[in-house]
């Protein structure tokens, strides 16, 4: 029925849409609007008597039991009452009226964005009678239809973390996926545009119901906390800081939007009327750790040492003989310090010297080469090529370009013995450090029961240095973030309210990696063009390349300087209404987006295409070959100063929840969404390079867009210009090329209109019914990106790329020294249309998702529920980038005959047409803390497709085979997992005094009370992938072998039998059978489909135990030991899926999950 139902709505999209908008307007065009608050919880219910009859004007009063404030209500003509905009905490609830004795409802708890409903029956007696109860019902979820699961303070403080990043504990969650793809990495990764984390740390950046990672959204109390380039949070919050957190996803409330995937939301804690506070200290260090997996024998575990650190206090505001906070001011403050250090001996494959004189005979033994000088037409096949084999696989003296070699000795160390097990002749023992400090404070204020506001300043400094991929390359990498803001509650009456709130997130992204101990005038000895390696502003001068040897270890001299990684402004205002049984919605936001960042960099690559036998390249071909003769494959400059002007997201929405009868909930509403992509460069970058004066492929119409258009070349004299046309005026635009009279690229998109409906239905006391459908858009997820796409391209020189340098057509005309040899000096070339860029469609859209689910949940006691959701979506718009332009069709002779535009030359390009579905069946069983123990069980059964998951949604880096028919490269995301399964505990033992079970023996209830044990297990389905060949554009369309375009054929079974080596399927050196895949022919695609493969299933269980010690009633000192991947298991990493590499070809190097590791703490609570 399920799968039935998905065909239906995968088929008729358009047709939910409207009916989803049909019975909005029609529920709401009898209501007025208002709007619902971030980060809160709100609370409703019924007051009756006992025959059944509501109960008018009884007063209402909710008490935060940490800090006594209280909010008060009357109940209305239908008998309801309503709080809202409440700060998550543990509550009381105490209702009264004349006639009727007191009721309090004993302590419950209230999460985050959790709408709870507490019914409450008086009955007749005095009103200074009072009857308490116990709350319970508030568990199930009345009152919404959202999915999401509240993450609470026990499981954020006493679950196992390795590093203590909170986003560990995203995959508790059903539908939360957790793998980490994309660019949304963090910088423990090496990556820019990071995430601050601790290197050595657990962290997690996952798809959330089938969208990428890069479509989640992070908010801390409410406020923005979004990196707007890595997608990720900006400023991670301390554990010992949060309250709680939730991931918000396929709600049925008009106020969250903006992202496909999820919203997550923490709450940081405030003080209380009593001083409450923390210090603690982990350690690790690789004493404690079991042996790596895939680590040499001879090879020594890396030495390693970390330490985190911290403190915390909260409580009232107290000054001396001068103010006292007691219910009125409150504060808390946190800071957590980390330090690592870490030895490495990181294996690398170098040239040795005996290949550097040209013998590539030696071992290991280097493809047979071919002289790219003698290619000639085969006579006797028409658009083939011929190649003479080097004798012996040496390369004559004479031909060997002397300053590659003398690029190599300096930047390589020198070889020894090859290891086969590790594929390496050298080691980089660069030790990597990282210091990094965060803090955070909180103000509350509550100035009178109308009026109340927060404050929040969060920061963090983090600065790692190591190796940049050879000795004496060196990186120092600098992340400073900021996030701090604010709200202010007004409290009109009872049943009107106004909340207003300000953020302001920064993150820089600060990252140098420069040589030592060079030699003086390298870059002149090696002969390379000032055009290519000088002239870096960043830099102040040259900088050393990448070379870039296929199969080779590598790196280069870059500045990625980020003053404005992330520079966003958030202001929004709610007003809400509670009208009868309505309670009613309005508000709006503004979040804007800056970018600024600095960047320089060259860079070569040498492939084995330029050396390889043109007719018969399988097996052929050494990209070491193709650098001695200094014939590159590709080229990459660097030189801008990308800046944005202001962006941003402008949102309203509008939502009523219709309590419709004392059982059933209707929730509507409406939202707007307007992204303004940030237009690229400012007025101050005019003449610069990396500046405004760019533009943009219209492959449409074929056309290029100019943003600004800069003075003549001959009137300004340098690069961003306009070339001079012989027999043209100065400034003569060459043909195609047009200019935005707008003064930007992007068309933004208006027609974001997103509607939601949804119900909650209790059938009875402890059952509930819920579903909700939706159109929700996205504003964030690489749409922030596009701006920079297009940073120093034409008529700047600011970004340069060429792809498929020196083909197999002739004799190599492109040397390694000069290799953009058409631009002269710093002048751009004559037309825009033979340069590689990141380009992006100027009409490109907002994706957007249809998204529905349907569950049901029941309570089983006052503790524990049970709940399961058919959760679905599709999804429209999704980006899909790759290479474009290529040729239509494979075939031999020039491809860029046969592309759609053959003036253009193929190029990068994002155009919004992909397509996406997910279906899942989502269970869990959740019991809350209490009686000392708490369980989780989620449990995901899923399908996820899509068309590529490519472009900056980037995730397997599998692009589109054919970019002419996206539909052939349909297939499994890459972030596709079938079966996700995670369970939690938290178990304070009943042993000792005061438990359960006591000794009655105080030395044995001291040694053997107070003992905690809590766990971690997941497990998943293995990830997909694809086999392709990675060494040549076999079908010959101008593509760029390395964009993994070109799949392997599928000819047999890869999942039995053995491989050709005669290990079995499935083991580490034949994971898959080789023999069932083979090369494509020749100008032809491979026939396998993306994503077909999987790689081996994972699991983990993680668990801790700690040891308390009392010191009165409020002190406490917890020793604390962690183990992560507590049985030391090996899960299998990706094989080697690349049919051209031979050597690794099905082979499993390397694991998908670290070794046991062990952590220790120390923590006193008081």
């Amino acid at each position: 029925m399920l799968s039935a139902l998905g065909r239906l709505l995968n088929n008729y999209p358009r047709a939910l849409l409207v009916a989803i908008l049909a019975v909005l307007l029609l529920h709401l065009a009898h209501v007025p609007f208002a709007f619902a608050q971030l980060s809160t919880a709100s609370l409703n219910g019924v007051v009756r008597d006992p025959s059944g009859a509501v109960v008018t004007k009884a007063s209402v009063v909710l008490q935060n039991t940490a800090t006594s404030v209280e909010r008060s209500t009357l109940s209305n003509e239908t008998g309801g009452y309503v709080f809202l905009n409440i700060t998550p905490g543990r509550y009381t609830l105490t209702v009264n009226a004349p006639g009727f004795a007191s009721k309090r409802v004993a302590e419950f708890d209230l999460g985050v964005n959790q709408t709870a409903t507490i019914d409450v029956t008086l009955a007749p007696g005095a009103q200074n009678e009072v009857v308490t109860v116990e709350a319970g019902a508030e568990q199930l979820q009345v009152s919404t239809a959202d999915l999401g699961t509240v993450i609470a303070q026990k499981q954020v403080n006493d679950l196992p973390l390795n590093g203590r990043n909170f986003t560990q504990l995203l995959q508790l969650t059903p539908g939360v996926a957790p793998v980490d793809v994309a660019q949304s990495g963090g910088s423990g990764a090496g990556g820019g545009f990071g995430a601050p984390i601790s290197l050595g740390a657990s962290f997690q950046f996952p798809s959330i119901n089938g969208m990428t990672n890069r479509s989640n959204f992070y908010l801390t109390d409410g406020l923005n906390n979004y990196g707007s380039i890595e997608s990720t949070y900006s400023v991670p919050p301390i554990i010992d800081a949060i309250q709680e957190f939730k991931i918000v996803s396929h709600t049925d409330n008009a106020q969250f939007g903006s992202v496909l995937g999820g919203v997550v939301d923490v709450v940081t804690k405030s003080g209380t009327n009593e001083f409450h506070g923390s210090a603690w200290e982990y350690v690790r260090n690789n004493a404690f750790d079991a042996r790596p997996a895939f680590l040499r024998p001879d090879q020594p575990s890396p030495a390693f040492r970390q330490n985190q650190f911290g403190a915390s206090f909260g409580g009232p505001v107290w000054i001396a003989k001068a103010y006292k906070g007691r219910n009125k001011t409150f504060f808390f403050v946190a800071y957590q310090g980390f330090r690592y250090t870490r030895d490495n001996t990181n294996p690398l494959l170098v040239p040795t010297a005996a290949e550097l004189n040209g013998d590539l005979s030696g071992f290991p033994v280097q493809p047979q080469a071919y002289n790219p000088l003698t290619t000639r037409p085969d006579p006797n096949q028409p658009g083939n090529y011929l190649r003479d084999p080097f004798s012996g696989n040496q390369i004559p003296a004479s031909l060997i370009d002397q300053g590659m070699v003398a690029w190599a000795k300096a930047i390589f160390p020198a070889a020894g013995p090859y290891d086969p097990g590790t594929n390496s002749n050298a080691f980089d023992t660069t030790p990597t450090h990282q210091t990094q400090n965060e803090y955070t404070i909180r103000v509350d204020q509550n100035f009178s029961p109308k009026d109340s506001l927060w404050f929040r300043y969060s920061a963090i400094n983090s600065t790692v240095t190591g190796s940049g991929g050879l000795p004496h390359l060196i990186n120092q990498h600098e992340i400073p973030g900021r996030n701090w803001g604010g709200s202010y509650l007004h409290i009109f009456s009872p049943s009107l309210m106004l909340q207003a709130q300000y953020a302001r997130t920064t993150n820089q992204d600060n990252s140098a990696t420069r040589f030592t101990n060079l030699p003086a005038n390298l870059l002149n000895t090696i002969g390379f063009s000032t055009s290519f390696v000088g002239g870096f502003v960043a830099a102040n001068g040259s900088l050393v390349p990448n070379p870039g040897i296929g199969g080779f270890s590598g790196g280069g001299e870059i500045i990625s300087n980020n003053p404005r990684a992330t520079d966003s402004h958030q202001i929004s205002a709610t007003l809400t209404k509670t009208r009868g049984a309505h309670t009613l919605s309005f508000g709006g936001s503004f979040t804007s987006n800056r970018f600024a960042s600095p960047l320089a960099y060259p860079q070569l690559g040498f492939a084995g295409g330029q050396t390889d036998n043109p007719e018969s390249p399988s097996g052929t071909g050494s990209p070491l070959a193709s650098f001695l003769l200094g014939v590159p494959d590709s080229a990459n400059r660097r030189n801008v100063n990308e800046q944005t002007r202001l962006g941003g997201v402008m949102s309203w929405f509008f939502q009523d929840s219709w309590k419709a009868t004392s059982r059933l909930t209707i929730n509507s509403g409406l939202r707007y969404d307007v992204t303004y992509i940030p237009p690229y460069g400012t007025n101050a970058t005019i003449g610069q390079q990396g500046g405004i004066e760019t533009g943009d492929i219209n492959f449409s119409t074929g056309e290029y867009v100019l943003q600004v258009v800069p003075p003549p070349c001959s009137v300004r004299g340098h690069a961003p210009c306009i070339p001079d046309i012989p027999g043209e005026p100065a400034g003569t635009l060459p043909a195609h090329v047009v200019v935005d009279p707008r003064g930007r690229i992007a068309h933004n998109t208006y027609a974001n209109f997103g509607p939601r409906f949804g119900f909650a239905y209790r059938v009875t006391n402890d059952t509930a019914i819920r579903g909700a459908a939706g159109v929700v858009y996205d504003n964030w997820a690489a749409v922030s990106q596009m701006a920079q796409n297009i940073e120093g391209s034409w008529p700047d020189i600011g970004q340069l790329i060429a792809n498929n340098l020196n083909p197999p057509t002739g004799p190599p005309t492109t040397p390694a020294e000069n290799p953009f040899g058409t631009t002269s000096g710093f002048f751009p070339a004559p037309t825009p249309f033979n340069q590689v860029q990141w380009f992006y469609d100027p009409y490109i859209k907002n994706p957007y998702s249809l998204q529905w689910n349907f569950g049901v949940q029941h309570e089983l006691n006052a503790s524990t529920t049970l709940e399961g959701d058919y959760v679905g979506s599709r999804s429209r718009r999704l980006n899909v980038g790759g290479y474009y332009n290529t040729a239509l069709t494979p075939g031999p002779g020039d491809p860029q005959s046969r592309a759609l535009f053959p003036y253009i030359s193929p190029t990068f390009y994002d155009r919004s047409i992909g397509r996406g579905t997910y279906d899942a069946m989502q269970l869990e069983f959740k019991k809350r803390y209490t009686g000392g123990l708490s369980y989780q069980v989620s449990y995901t059964y899923s399908k996820s497709l899509d068309e590529g998951s490519s472009g900056w949604f980037g995730v397997e880096g599998n692009s589109l085979t054919d970019p002419y028919n996206i539909k052939g490269s349909r297939g499994p995301s890459g972030f596709d997992l079938t079966h996700i399964l995670a369970v939690n505990t938290v178990y304070d033992l009943p042993l000792g005094k005061g438990r359960r079970f006591s000794i009655h023996n105080s030395a044995l209830d001291y040694a053997l009370g107070n003992w905690q044990v809590n766990g971690i297990f997941s497990a998943h389905s293995g990830l997909p992938f694809s086999v392709y060949w990675g060494a040549s554009d076999l079908a010959n369309t101008g593509n760029v072998s390395w964009d993994q375009y070109e799949r392997a054929n599928l000819v047999g079974d890869p999942h039995s039998g053995s491989c050709p080596n005669g290990s079995p399927v499935g083991s580490q050196s034949c994971f898959f059978n080789t023999s069932a895949f083979a090369v494509p022919a020749l100008y032809t695609f491979g026939n396998s489909s993306r994503d077909s493969m999987r790689s081996a299933p994972y699991w983990d269980l993680d668990a801790s135990v700690f040891k308390q010690f009392g010191f009165g009633e409020a002190r406490r000192f917890e020793f604390r030991a962690e183990a992560f991947n507590l049985f030391n298991t090996v899960i299998f990493g990706q094989p080697g899926n690349d049919i051209s590499n031979t050597a690794n070809f099905g082979k499993v190097t390397s694991a998908a999950n670290t070794a046991r590791q062990l952590q220790f703490g120390a923590k006193f609570i008081f």
